[in-house]
């Protein structure tokens, strides 16, 4: 399972930590706006250019927190 944590957010970028608990490692994950651009720091991000496991586990907890607060707004 992997925690998602937002570290900050400017107009060109957002980064997050995400710590995986089963290895107990942990990745930095930054989206650049600009660009609509994933890095991150892990091996498989820079060797296959694709998204890894810890852009997904940010990317689902950015659309869950979107989602919650559709529900809320329209008071489903």
């Amino acid at each position: 399972m992997m925690r998602v944590k937002k570290d900050y957010e400017s107009l060109r970028n957002k980064a997050f930590t995400v710590f995986n608990t089963a290895n107990k490692k942990k990745h930095s994950v930054i989206y650049k706006i600009e660009k609509d651009e994933w890095c991150c720091d892990c091996t498989w991000n820079s060797l296959k250019e694709t998204h890894c496991s810890h852009i997904k586990a940010v990317i689902k907890k950015i659309n869950s927190k979107k989602a919650e607060k559709l529900v809320k707004k329209l008071g489903i």
